[in-house]
């Protein structure tokens, strides 16, 4: 097979699995990695990460983007949030999701619709605060660390929407509609997921991010069961029951995992939080099948 054709092959996305891989076969493996070297790196990077594994060596097939690798058995990463949704809803009322963000994969399971971003919206916030004068820290703090209603708001009379959803954009994450709607936000449990993921990468982060490792006792339900965990959580009544959800980053065996959850519960809290745990374990049970973050 000539180095052209199995360029065009590869940006076409036409592989043909192989086993253990593609470049350690005789005479088609050198052709192989010959042409997967000479794409495009946005040509590449196009290429899903179990696939680009069977191009080349480890060394040039993680070459287009830097940071620590997803894991390649994406199909296990997917399985065990699939059954833990399965498993979870079997257990409660209500409707959960759950979505794993890395780089070049993500992985969701269960109900992924938009819904208000609640108090997880002063992560965004606060970043946006503390780059446009310092002197915000206490207020970042309460609002991070104890979920206060009252340092969000004094925030946000000062800093403009467009400065927060400028950070949401620098974490590679989007909402469904604008930022100036503030706590009441659209944000759904995947898109929540890719900024976790990307988090580490906004500039200014790092105060926020401090925070989210030092959430109060009380608040600490679902991802925050986690040790080393950081996060942030929302939750609200409304629909006849109550929301909760969290996003963050825990710790993983391949690298911290950037995770989002999602609980509606028709029986209120208690039992919201109840499924939050639950995802939570389940997450950090798997987390060795699971990506790792971007950032």
């Amino acid at each position: 097979m000539s180095s052209r054709l199995t360029a065009a092959l590869l940006a076409a996305g036409v592989v043909i699995p192989t086993f253990p891989a593609l470049y350690e076969m005789p005479f088609i493996g050198p052709a192989v990695t010959q042409a997967y070297n000479q794409l495009p790196e946005q040509a590449r990077r196009q290429i899903p990460e179990a696939i680009r594994a069977q191009l080349a060596p480890p060394s040039r097939a993680g070459a287009a983007a830097p940071g620590p690798a997803a894991p390649l058995n994406t199909v296990a990463g997917q399985a065990a949030l699939d059954t833990l949704v399965r498993d979870v809803s079997g257990r409660h009322a209500g409707w959960i999701a759950v979505s794993v963000a890395g780089r070049d994969v993500q992985l969701t399971a269960g109900d992924n619709r938009p819904l208000p971003a609640f108090s997880t919206f002063k992560v965004p916030t606060s970043i946006a605060a503390l780059r446009q004068n310092p002197g915000f820290y206490r207020d970042a703090e309460l609002a991070i660390t104890q979920s206060d209603n009252a340092a969000q708001h004094r925030m946000q009379a000062q800093v403009p929407a467009q400065a927060v959803g400028d950070v949401i954009a620098q974490a590679g994450s989007r909402t469904t509609n604008h930022a100036g709607w503030w706590m009441s936000t659209m944000w759904n449990t995947s898109d929540q997921a890719q900024f976790a993921s990307g988090l580490r990468c906004v500039p200014g982060h790092e105060p926020v991010y401090d925070m989210m490792g030092r959430i109060v006792p009380w608040q600490r339900w679902g991802l925050g069961r986690i040790p080393g965990a950081h996060f942030k959580g929302g939750w609200n009544y409304g629909d006849g029951g109550h929301y909760a959800r969290q996003f963050g980053l825990i710790p993983g065996p391949n690298g911290d995992v950037a995770v989002a959850i999602t609980a509606f519960s028709p029986h209120g809290y208690q039992e919201s939080y109840a499924m939050l745990d639950e995802l939570a374990d389940g997450v950090a049970a798997a987390r060795g099948t699971l990506p790792t973050s971007r950032c």
